[in-house]
């Protein structure tokens, strides 16, 4: 909108549960939605639509019609657009993929950039066409991230709101204006990213600092797991750090558990829902100091 162009519409999750009577929570949830857009679109009409399971893509299609809308513009929706539906925006449809295509497609890439250690490689956001495959269309735009991108979970977000804000408001118009004509994915095998049960297992052989980046990222959904005796222990964040591996096997007290990593001896909470709201309390009190990331936009296909 601040670079002249116009929101049709907004189209957000379904409630998971439709009830078959009144229901103070989605009354609530509806106007929590309208709070924000006013809060972010001021007092521009802008048309929220739900879209939830059972996907009715001909119902969808009505609404959307009416609209006139240049484009699509899609992030984190699960399944794939049909192209009947992204045939219906005269430039089709983008994604904002959390990661540097084309690596890392699929649909949990900031996790597994973390589990694999290579956040600061292909970390970032990638603007690209939609098309009948997952995560393959055409690059447009892309933002990178620095290490200092992923010192916590606020900074991560203000980091991709940041480039979601940068893609949208200037590659998006350029491409519209067929100013940005993208360039085409190489071919090659790439990393699918897709979490699996090992990969939330946290490990003697790995470094402190992993595993508390494990925790800033898969700690509250879905949370990482310490192997103790036949079971698996949900850990929440780190107490303190006891000092060099003792070579002693995790030990198990009330509320935390105590085990060697890779370079020292820690003491973690163990996860409950009562921590879990602690946590939230001690972010709200103190939250974390989110710098202003310094990101720079890498434009494909430029012809001005």
């Amino acid at each position: 909108m601040e670079s002249g162009n116009r929101i049709g519409a907004i189209v957000v999750p379904g409630f998971r549960r439709r009830p078959t009577s009144f229901s103070v929570g989605n009354v609530r949830r509806r106007l929590q939605r309208k709070r924000l857009l006013k809060r972010y679109l001021g007092n521009s009409e802008v048309r929220l639509i739900e879209f939830g399971k059972p996907y009715d893509w001909d119902a969808l299609g009505r609404p959307l019609s009416g609209i006139g809308a240049d484009v699509l513009i899609s992030y984190a929706f699960p399944n794939l657009v049909p192209q009947d539906v992204l045939a219906g925006f005269r430039k089709g449809g983008l994604n904002l993929h959390p990661a540097l295509l084309p690596n890392y497609r699929g649909p949990h890439p900031v996790h597994r950039l973390v589990v694999d250690g290579q956040h600061a490689v292909y970390g970032g956001v990638t603007l690209h066409r939609m098309s009948a495959a997952y995560d393959e269309g055409d690059i447009l735009a892309q933002v990178a991230f620095s290490d200092e991108d992923w010192v916590s979970r606020q900074s991560l977000a203000h980091a991709t709101a940041t480039a979601f804000r940068m893609l949208v408001s200037g590659a998006v118009p350029a491409y519209c204006r067929g100013a940005l004509s993208g360039m085409p994915q190489p071919a090659g095998e790439f990393i699918w990213a897709e979490l699996e049960p090992d990969h939330m297992m946290v490990l003697p052989t790995m470094p402190i600092e992993h595993v508390a980046r494990l925790w800033r990222v898969l700690g509250t959904v879905p949370g990482i797991y310490l192997s103790m005796a036949g079971s698996n222990v949900r850990l929440g964040f780190q107490i303190r750090r006891l000092g060099p591996p003792t070579g002693k096997a995790p030990i198990r007290r009330w509320a935390r558990v105590e085990f060697d990593l890779a370079d020292g001896r820690v003491v973690h909470w163990t996860y409950s829902r009562l921590l879990k709201r602690l946590a939230k309390v001690r972010g709200l009190l103190a939250p974390a100091r989110v710098a202003e990331p310094h990101l720079e936009m890498r434009l494909f296909g430029r012809s001005e």
